[in-house]
């Protein structure tokens, strides 16, 4: 897993600030990133390839990735993510 240390002041276009976060939350559970990359990259291939519209292959990598998405924010939550100001 890369270094999830806070990054150099000197880069523009920071959307997270690591102060509105608990630690726990910098770095989550690594084979929920890999999952969640996988499913991203395999729907990212299926909408790409318009030649061969596989319409269930394309669905179940839509549902794949929203459960992996999902899962990702669960564990965040577990660890402590407020989430309470929406």
């Amino acid at each position: 897993m890369p270094d999830c240390s806070v990054p150099s002041p000197d880069l523009v276009d920071q959307h997270l600030t690591a102060p509105h976060l608990p630690a726990a939350c910098l770095g989550f559970d690594g084979s929920l990133a890999r999952r969640l990359a996988r499913a991203k990259a395999r729907l990212d291939r299926l909408e790409r390839d318009t030649g061969s519209r596989d319409l269930a292959a394309l669905g179940a990598a839509r549902i794949e990735f929203t459960q992996a998405s999902r899962a990702v924010a669960d564990d965040l939550i577990a660890r402590g993510l407020d989430v309470s100001g929406d």
